[in-house]
């Protein structure tokens, strides 16, 4: 088993509780290697370790990720599969909130008179 996934594998048996110390190889290895998604990768990883996206619902999905990424280094798997799980890392980002509605007054402005 590669280095990187064997570290993602390590994240995801420790959940809840996550290793900053694991995450931290983990995102060395991940930016040495350089690729969009491994780079994605990492930033969801360095998320995590922030409590920004819960690691619950984001390791599982490292953790497949990281499998792709290491069958694209080996050349098992073409740049559509990258690309896919690049698109899964990516939908784990936070969104910001979505502005207010901004809703119709009251009282048409036609029926407001000077005093």
């Amino acid at each position: 088993m590669n280095a990187i996934e064997a570290l993602a594998t390590e994240l995801v048996q420790q959940a809840p509780d996550v290793s900053s110390a694991t995450i931290e190889d983990l995102r060395n290895l991940l930016w040495a290697v350089g690729s969009p998604l491994a780079l994605a990768i990492a930033r969801i990883y360095e998320l995590v370790e922030m409590d920004v996206v819960d690691p619950a619902i984001a390791l599982p999905a490292l953790a497949e990720a990281c499998a792709t990424l290491v069958a694209g280094i080996e050349g098992r798997v073409g740049e559509r599969e990258l690309e896919a799980a690049r698109y899964q890392i990516d939908t784990l980002q936070p969104m910001p909130d979505k502005p207010p509605r901004v809703t119709e007054p009251d009282v048409p402005i036609t029926k407001l008179r000077k005093r």
